[in-house]
């Protein structure tokens, strides 16, 4: 059963900011927006204003939808600790987004180091948000 009662909406909202503070940088040009650009043949920097505020507040959207989920999936499996939090992110990771980005590389014939940089991100945010929404109950 999907277990809502227990959800701490403060490490919520502290896990949203870090899905979006790590996005903002991991495609930024401190970040790699380099290889991002180079695997897709799009600058983000050179986008049209309106399309990047758009594609900004779908990527913040879909990011809280993302944390509520996870939490609802932690909360429910009754996810503890540290170590049971990680194990939990790299599981739900491997078969959730991993899984589902090795389709979306090929079929959008993009290489296995487009997989990996988007992938990855996923990877640390859902690790570390993992050890955020367990924790702090």
């Amino acid at each position: 059963m999907l277990e809502l009662a227990g959800i701490n909406y403060w490490a919520v909202g502290v896990t949203w900011l870090l899905y979006v503070i790590v996005g903002a940088f991991w495609y930024s040009p401190a970040g790699f927006a380099k290889q991002w650009t180079k695997h897709t043949k799009i600058d983000i920097l050179k986008m049209e204003q309106e399309q990047a505020t758009r594609a900004i507040m779908s990527v913040a959207g879909s990011a809280i939808v993302q944390v509520v989920t996870l939490a609802v999936v932690l909360n429910s499996l009754d996810v503890q600790t540290v170590t049971e939090s990680i194990v939990a992110a790299v599981i739900l990771w491997l078969g959730f987004t991993a899984a589902t980005t090795v389709g979306v590389t090929l079929y959008s014939k993009r290489s296995w180091g487009f997989l990996w940089l988007n992938s990855s991100y996923f990877l640390l945010v859902m690790t570390i948000g993992s050890v955020i929404l367990s924790s702090w109950k």
